[in-house]
């Protein structure tokens, strides 16, 4: 019974490697391309809004 057992748990270990190694692997995009020509243009026009929105924050506090 112990032998099956071994048995059982050696096959899935490779089973479970074997499967990690055919699955297809992410890669990221490399630094300083943009995925696509609008989101970058949607990053840059979100950060030029939190940045107006941040300085008439400050300027209302003073």
């Amino acid at each position: 019974m112990n032998n099956k057992q071994e048995l059982a748990a050696i096959s899935a270990v490779i089973a479970l490697i074997t499967a990690e190694s055919s699955a297809a692997q992410y890669q990221a995009p490399k630094p300083g391309t943009p995925s696509h020509p609008y989101a970058a243009y949607g990053r840059q026009t979100t950060m030029q809004y939190r940045d107006i929105t941040q300085r008439r924050i400050i300027k209302r506090n003073r």
